[in-house]
Parts: C-alpha cells; structure tokens; sequence
C-alpha cells in the first residue's frame, strides 16, 4: 500500500464532490433591498409584489443600502464586522425541478454561493410556501430541499453585512450513496489520524479505505454511472468489513453523549436585532436536520432568544415546541440568558433564574436543573448556593479551560460554594484542535466539530476516567449560532462504534446529568474544589465600558428601592405595579450577557444598551414615584409640590434595613429659608444646593430634618497650605495631610492614635499603566502591565471647595496626556468615611488608570465583597494560582485587616482590584482599541471611599458603609408629609428588621410576590455566621413560610405577633413569604 494515505487524501474529497450529478441555476432571480434601518426590518414579513424587485445576475454586486452610493466602502471593525452590521435584502425566483431528478436514491439540494466570510459573509433563510425551510450561512451552504419545495416561490431573507458579487443560485442533484461513501471515508480517514501510531486499528482502517477505493471504476470519470454503480459496492464492502469486526473488537468503550449545540451570542460583535435574525436561522437550521436525522439531538439555551423567536417566528416557534414535545429539541440552562457571573449582583443572578425558570415551565412545562455558562468570564461563589434554592444541582462550562498559568485538576467534581452548598460541575473537555495526548493542548471548546481527532482528545483530556467512562460532548457552529452541519451528522454515524474509540451517542443533556448524577455524586474519588472558579484571562472585563457598569449597578438598586417602595404602596391598597418592574428586570438581565456588560462588544452594542437602561430607569423611576406617593397619601389624598417650591416638606425614605443619620442633597429656590444646620454646597442660577442631615428609621421614612438632635460634634475643617504646598482636611476621627501633589502624604485615625499609610509612601496614587494586552483588547489585563507604571502626580489646581458645617472638601485637578480628572476629597461630620468624588473628561488609549493605597497593614489575605457574602484572596504571590490573581473582582467594597485594624476600600460601580501585600488598588479606566475603538473615551463620574475602621471587616460593618454610599436616602417631596406614620406603619417605618443582634443579617429585596399572595423577603447571613434570627414587621403577621428563589414554600417559619423567627448558616440565603394580617 505505498502511498495509500496519500492518495486517499487526496481522493476522498473528489468523491464528496462526485456526489453531485448534475447542477442548474434558479433563474431569473430578483432581489429587493428594504428601505429604512435595518433593526426596524430584521424579521419583518416577507415584502409583495408591489415594492420594487429588481433583477439579480450572478457576477453583480449587491447588498447595497437603498440610496446608497456604491463607492462608498463600509466602515468595518475586527475580523470585517461592519460597524453598521449590514442590511437586510430579499431574493426571490421560483423553483423548479425537473422531473427526472426525482428518482429514488437522490436528493435535491439548493445552493446559494458569496464570496464574504467571517465578519462579511451573508446569512439567510430560504422559505417556499411561506414556511422557513433552513438557513444558509458559510457553513450550510446548501439545503437539502423536500419534495413539498421541488416546486413554488422561493424567498430567502438575507444579511448582507458588506455589498459584494452575487454568486448565484443553483439547484443540485446529489448521489445519496456517493455522499454518503464520501463521508464515511472522509470520517475513517480522520479516525486514521487520531489513532496512536502503534494501534493495530490505524493499519486496518488504511487497508479497509484503500480496498474500497480500488472498487471504483473510473474509467470512464467521476460522472459517469460506471463510477455511480461501483460507489454503491464500495459502500457496501465499507458496511460489511465494519459489521463484521474488521477493524476489531468494540466492547467496553467510553461513551461521549453528543448533542448538537449553536452558542449564541446574544450582543457581541452584532447588535441585538442581528441575533434574532440569528435566532431564526439556527433554529431553521436543527428543525431542517432534524427530518433527515431521526437520531439527531440539539440543544439551545437562553429563554431570552426563545422568546425572541416566539415574537418573531410563530411558525419556528410551534415546531420548535413540537420537537421539543418529542424531546429532541431540548431547552438547556435555566438562566433567562448566559451571565456574566462577575459583576452582576447577587438578586440579579436570582432574577436570572426565575426569570428564566418561570418561562421555560409557561411555554415548554419543565424546570431544567442544569446552569448551562460555556462561555462565561468566570464564576461566583455564590452560585452553587443559588442553584440549590432552584432545585438545580448540576452545572456545566468550557470556559475555566482558557487560564493562562494552571490547569483545573479536574473536569467532574463537587463545587462548593461560600455557605458550603455543593453542585455537580462538569467541564466539556472538547479540544480545539486535534490531539493525541491529554497534555498537548488545554482549550476546550463549545463549538465542537464533531471531527475523530476532537471525539479522540475530548476523552483523552478528561480526567475523572477511573470513576466516569460516559462524558457530553457538544458540536456545532456557535457564537453566531448556525449550528451542526450534515456533515457533522455523517462524521457521528461513521464514528459511532470504533475500537479503541469513545463511543458517540446522540442523547439528551438533562439525562446526561441525570445519570452522571447518580453515577458519581456518592463516589469518595469524586472531588471538592471550593470557592470561586476564578478565569485566569479577561481580566480587563471588570473595568472596560465603565458606563455601562455603572449603568447596571444603578440600575440594580434602584429596582430593589422601587420594589420595596411598590410592596409597601400595595400594603395601603394601591395598585401593583411588580409587573412593569417584572418589564424593568428583564431589560436589565438582558445588558447583563456576557460580552455586553463586561464591556467586550462593538460600539452598537453600548449605543443600544445604554437607551435599554435608560429605558428600564424611566420604568423603575414611575413606579417609585407612584409608590412613595401612595404611601405618604396613605391616610389622605394630600397634593404635591416639587422641592423647589416655597414651603414644600420632603419626606426622605431609607431603602436598607438598619436606622441611618446622614446627609441628604436637595435643591431649593435661592431666597427659601436655609433649614438649621443645613450646609449651602452651591449657589447658582437662582437655585442653592443644600446639604441637610436627618434621621431615617429601617425601611422607612421621616420628614426632612426629623429624629433625635444632632450631639455636640466639632465640625470638620480644611484648609490649603500657603504656596498650594498641600492641604488639611480634619475632623474628630481622622486627620488628612496632602502634599505638594495633592497626594495623601499622612492619615492619622485620631481615635485610635496610629497611622494608616504605610512609612514612606504616599496614598491616592493615581497611576497609568501601558495596558496593551496580548491577545484580547478589551478583555484583557495582562501581568506585565506593572511594569510600566506612569504616576499621575502634576497639579493643575488645588483649592477647599466645600468647608461648612457637615462636609469638607479639597478639589484637586490634574491633567494628563488629553484628559483631565477632577476630584474632591470629602471628609463628614463625625465621620470615618473618606469619600473621593471624581470626575475625570478620559481620551486615553490603550492605557489603565488606577489608584493605589499603600497601607499600614499587615495581612496575608484581603476580604473581597461577592454575591451575598465575601471571599477571601491572597496578597501574596507565593504560588502560580496566587500569581494568576493579580486582579480579582469584588463588589462594593474590599478590606484588609491586621489583628485588631483595618481599612476597607468602598466603591459606588467599580470592580476590577488588585492585592499586592499592603498595597490596595483599584482599577478606574480602561481604554481599550477593539472591539470598540471608542470605548470608554469621554466623561465618567463615580466615588471610591477609604474606611479606615477599629477591629476586622465584621466590627468595623463595612458591609452596610458599603450599602450606603451606594444606596443614598431617597428625597420625596409632599405637602402633608409629616412625622406621622402612614397607614400601616410604626414611627414611619413599615417594615423593622432585623431584630437586635443581627447586624451580620442583610434584607436584600422585599417584594410583592411572583402570585400576588404575601410579600417575598429576601435576605443573607453576611459575616460567615449562624444563630438564630428575629424579623420584626410594623403590622400584625398571619403566617410566614420558607420559600425556595423559585418562591415555592419549603416550610412554615415560627411566627410570634408582629415577629417571624428563624435561624441562619453562615451566609446563607433565606428566603420568606410572609403574610400580613
């Protein structure tokens, strides 16, 4: 067999293309360019004959806008995405086939041929009747047509993302056997490849490829029947060697159950209306692959597209839910969409999964128990918890695979989450690239190919073989959706059964886990890995497109004031309004995809997301507007002011749930009365900016000024030294030196008597880095970034800018590069909060702006604020895996502590830090080249606070300083405002909690619940401890009951006059439906 692989090689795809017999153009053809923005026309109906069609020849351009000039060349991003992502065309013609061609044996294709890929290439959907047949993309590049579409109209809907040369349609006719001969040798062929060269299986598949090729006769061409009738025997001998044991044994195999797969991105490098076009065509593509392949499995996650498609393709839709029915078609995941799982809040995960849960039982009648993230930039330790309150107990990613220094040493264990909470985690370890050993490569893909080196690697790499011998294997065309191919689904009949091969099964997922489940949870050998998966790549994604982060944090507060606020208002009889927040929510969790609020989309993406929060504020702005309003008219029907007006009383609400003393903004008319103790922050245009403290009682209210007098506090003082050489700010519980440059030279805590700063350095060190990552822009930070450190420390102006009564404040300007920062650091009345308000005008590129504090600190680990609890992280960098941690995310706030001292850095939308010994830094800017050339240019305005505090985290509640910079007492304006609590509520609160002794014990969300009976209380245990717990409510209780997040009852709760009773695991989650009398 001298050169046998060789000529193989070079034959079988010569068979493949012999496979089409005979080949004619769909002629004429028309084509139609829709008028108007191509989001308003993305999956409009299918245009008559009364718009103006136009002829369409192979050769011509199209894809031209209407009006469009075709000189004109489209702006294009990375890999030739177009800026504008293209536009929306239809072709038309009508088919035809001949009657000949319909003979046994044959199948009918139709072909579409562009010259675009990647970025440029064209997408479609071909429909004939009226019904969508399948999609056409650059990698379906023909359709295999039923007879019911052998003849009639044809439309197909097309992106066209770049005008380009039309290549034509055509009709095919295609040899079923020959294809299939074709593919089943292609198949061996690469079988042959991934064997180790010393299996005596590799030799027999050769000798077995090579006696079915020298069955084909050729001597009168690939065309000819002589070849077409030797094809059928070569097919056969194939057959019949591998059914009768030629190529050896098959028993005792490892199994991979296949599942067909389209990741999709929902915003990437394509806006929102170009998913739903992508929704469609993927889901066109399975249900087309589906009549051919009666074995064939898909799998598609994310409710959000499903109901995308519902709204956009009934007819899509109704079949979908028929195969769904059959259970071939499988929703996976139960997340309303894929998350990011770093930066969104802990309610906001909950919501993605109710959201989620809720509609997949509506439309499909199931609750999947699988967390289905692939592709997702790291994972919470919070999550495994949360699962478990949705009767989730499985979860499964690829993603882990990228770090860039350590392997996860394993790929089937138990993952425990902060509050002990374990799930089974399942890594699919699907290789990017053909491999042989399980150390070559160490990417494991979503995207599979269903290829024989990738089935081959995909079981060698994984590592739990001694306890597991059956693994999921996913395939298909992904990020942009598509899906498997034919051919894929040839590969996998060929590949079925070899020996010495995984075996490939086409199955379902949940019954997957279902048996992994019972296969391997009660195994000693199963392992643990407790605490976050943490990615060792995009690190960048914590910090780029800060706007729209800051824009999710706002968000996210502000639905659980209105919702509080709404739960109270519906206490008094007003009407619900949970459902348009339900409307706000969805809006929100949709930004939360994990390309779009990590900051790793084009700049469409932002442009649409920052109008979508917009959107969901206006929403959540209504409601808390007609609440507050309905619960301060509780006993009357009082008119309303605005806080401009002369004698209009404000009532200030407070949406946590502990008692607070603070201070609150408002504006007033210039010659209004300046309430006592009220603090003039600015004055002009006729109007005064006022600062007034006030007391405010746990989820309450109180009218502007009200509560117990202020106690004899000294006032905070500033002052700049003579020359601008630096600046005091002091009050009695901290003292401020800023040198020279406007740096915090020396911070004292007067109360304590001990320095803060560490000996020798300075605090506040604004620092820019070169931040021009190796591989991923946007998404990344890399190592070497330390390395070249440009400090930020030339003044342009340094002045007291506040100095009254209740607040102090030095402004500093600096100017750098073609930006500008301008910052005021404050220092409250009787205060330990160091508030930096900062706004900074940014035009850097590719460069990081980060501010350091070196502190006076000894601590080998800091505590970072995740989803309902914190996590500790190591400051040194004593091993690879600490290495890889040179920037982590947290929340709202990060603390290194010693015995006795510490200080915590806080943050109002910033999330990206770095540990480094004692040196604290958090990362304020990015300024990313691609994929958004823009991102983050412009203006930014947000607030970073140091809180130097006695004792750790606990002691010092760093958690609630936390909540409140970021959740400030909210401003209401009424006439009849008063101290008089409104109907249903003790000294203007409605709702006390929690009892005494409880500061560890966080109520995060009060709402009315999903089913309109009681109030669903959210709240979590965040010190890491467990006792009893007391909830105390302004009103009489008729019953309370755990619930799950899914807000199904577990079990009734103790329940003693206006009090319910429960106790707590460290930081558990705890959810309540409570029933007022």
């Amino acid at each position: 067999m001298l050169l046998a692989l060789e000529k193989l090689t070079r034959r079988v795809p010569e068979i493949i293309a012999a496979a089409i017999r005979a080949t004619m153009p769909v002629a004429p053809v028309e084509t139609y360019a829709v008028p108007g923005p191509s989001r308003d026309s993305a999956m409009a109906a299918a245009p008559g004959s009364d718009v103006a069609w136009r002829p369409l020849r192979p050769g011509e351009t199209w894809g031209l806008r209407p009006g469009a000039d075709p000189a004109d060349q489209p702006a294009l991003l990375v890999w030739n995405f177009p800026a504008d992502s293209g536009s929306n065309h239809w072709l038309r013609a009508t088919l035809a086939v001949p009657a000949a061609w319909r003979v046994p044996g044959m199948a009918v294709l139709l072909a579409m041929e562009w010259s675009g890929t990647a970025g440029s290439n064209i997408e479609s959907i071909a429909y004939v009747g009226g019904q969508a047949l399948a999609g056409l993309d650059e990698f379906h590049r023909a359709i295999v047509l039923p007879e019911s579409a052998h003849g009639g109209e044809l439309l197909i809907r097309s992106l066209v993302p770049v005008p380009q040369p039309f290549g034509g349609l055509m009709l095919q006719l295609r040899d079923e056997t020959i294809f299939r001969l074709g593919h089943t040798m292609r198949a061996l062929l690469q079988a042959y490849a991934a064997y180790p060269e010393s299996d005596l299986t590799r030799q027999r598949i050769l000798a077995l490829l090579n006696d079915a090729y020298t069955m084909l006769d050729l001597r009168e061409g690939w065309a000819s029947p002589r070849f077409a009738e030797s094809a059928r025997a070569a097919l056969a001998g194939l057959e019949t060697a591998r059914a009768a044991g030629h190529l050896g044994p098959t028993t005792h195999l490892p199994t991979l159950v296949a599942t067909g797969h389209a990741h999709l991105d929902v915003q990437w490098f394509w806006p929102l209306w170009r998913t739903r076009q992508k929704v469609a065509h993927t889901v066109a593509n399975a249900l087309h692959l589906m009549e051919r392949y009666p074995e064939y499995h898909f799998s598609m996650s994310q409710p959000e597209v499903y109901a995308l498609l519902r709204a956009d393709a009934p007819e899509l839709y109704a079949r979908l839910k028929q195969r769904a029915a059959e259970g071939r078609f499988e929703p996976v995941g139960m997340m309303w969409l894929e998350p990011d799982c770093n930066l969104t809040s802990g309610e906001s995960l909950v919501r993605q999964l109710t959201h989620g849960a809720r509609f997949l039982a509506e439309e499909f009648g199931m609750l999947n128990h699988i967390v289905w993230l692939p592709d997702v930039f790291g994972y919470s330790a919070a999550l495994p918890q949360l699962m478990r309150l949705c009767g989730i107990n499985c979860f499964m990613t690829t993603k882990i695979s990228w770090n860039q220094f350590n392997r996860m040493p394993a790929d089937t264990f138990r993952w425990r989450g902060i509050d002990g909470s374990e799930v089974l985690t399942h890594f699919v370890t699907a290789t990017a690239g053909p491999v042989k050993h399980a150390s070559d490569a160490q990417f494991y893909t979503y995207n599979g190919a269903m290829s024989a080196a990738e089935l081959f690697g995909t079981w060698n790499h994984y590592r739990q073989k001694p306890i597991n011998d059956e693994i999921l294997y996913i395939y298909g065309h992904g990020d942009g959706g598509g899906g498997p191919t034919e051919e894929m689904l040839e590969t996998a009949r060929v590949l079925a059964e070899l020996p010495g091969f995984p075996r490939v099964l086409p199955g379902r997922v949940d019954t997957f886990f279902q048996r992994l489940y019972e296969r391997v949870w009660a195994n000693p050998q199963l392992p643990i890995w407790s605490g976050e998966l943490y990615l060792e790549f995009h690190r960048g994604t914590y910090t780029s497109q800060a706007h729209t982060k800051q824009a999710n944090r706002t968000a996210e507060l502000q639905l659980r004031e209105a919702e509080w606020l709404n739960a109270w208002a519906v206490s008094t009889g007003a009407a619900n309004r949970q459902p348009q927040l339900d409307t706000a929510w969805q809006i929100v969790l949709l930004q939360q995809f994990h390309d779009i609020l990590p900051g790793s989309s084009i700049p469409q993406v932002y442009v649409d997301s920052q109008a979508d929060f917009a959107r969901a504020l206006e929403i959540i702005r209504e409601v808390r507007e007609a609440a507050s309003a309905a619960v301060l008219s509780a006993e009357g029907v009082p008119g309303h002011s605005t806080p401009q007006a002369p004698g209009a009383s404000l009532a200030v609400f407070n949406s946590l749930p502990w008692e607070r003393r603070e201070c609150v903004v408002i504006t007033r008319a210039a010659d209004t009365t300046v309430p006592k103790d009220a603090q003039v922050v600015q004055a002009i245009s006729g109007e005064q900016v006022l600062l007034v403290e006030t007391s405010v009682p746990a989820y309450g209210y109180a009218a502007l000024g009200s509560g117990a007098p202020t106690p004899p506090i000294s006032p905070p003082s500033a002052y700049v030294y003579e020359g601008g050489a630096g600046a005091v700010l002091e009050n009695d519980q901290l003292r401020i030196v800023l040198d020279a440059h406007g740096e915090i030279a020396d911070l004292y805590d007067l109360q304590h008597g001990r320095a803060v700063i560490a000996p020798g350095m300075v605090a506040n060190q604004l620092v820019l880095y070169e931040d021009r990552p190796l591989a991923w822009d946007a998404w990344d930070i890399d190592p070497f970034y330390e390395e070249k450190p440009y400090p930020v420390r030339a003044l342009a102006g340094l002045r007291v800018a506040e100095h009254g009564p209740l607040r102090v404040a030095i402004e500093i300007t600096r100017q750098f590069g073609a930006s500008t920062l301008r910052q005021r650091i404050c220092l409250w009345r009787g205060s330990r909060r160091i508030d930096f308000v900062t706004e900074v005008d940014w035009h850097e590129n590719q460069q990081l702006l980060r501010v350091l504090f070196p502190l006076a600190i000894n601590a080998n680990r800091a505590t970072c604020e995740i989803q309902f609890g914190a996590v500790e992280r190591p400051t040194h960098r004593n091993t690879s895996w600490d290495w890889a941690r040179f920037e982590v995310c947290a929340h709202r706030w990060v603390d290194l502590s010693e015995g006795g001292y510490g200080v915590a850095l806080l943050n109002n939308g910033k999330y990206g830090h770095s540990l480094h010994h004692n040196l604290l830094g958090l990362s304020l800017l990015k300024s990313a080249a691609w994929p958004d050339p823009g991102a983050d240019r412009g203006r930014h305005c947000f607030t970073y606070s140091l809180l130097p505090h006695a004792g750790d985290w606990r002691a010092a509640e760093v958690t609630r300083r936390a909540y409140e910079l970021n959740a400030p007492l909210i401003v209401s304006a009424n006439n009849q405002a008063s101290r008089t609590a409104p109907q249903g509520a003790e000294n203007g609160s409605w709702f006390l909690a929690p009892g005494s002794g409880a500061e560890h014990i966080v109520v995060e969300t009060v709402k009315v619940a999903h089913n309109g009976d009681g109030l669903i209380v959210r709240l979590y245990e965040a010190h890491n401890q467990r006792g009893p717990v007391s909830l105390r409510f302004a009103r009489p209780i008729a019953s309370a009951a755990e619930a799950d997040l899914l807000e199904r009852e577990i079990g009734p709760l103790e329940v003693a006059g206006n009090e319910v009773r429960l106790a707590v695991r460290p930081f558990e989650v705890k959810t309540l439906r409570v029933r007022l009398a």
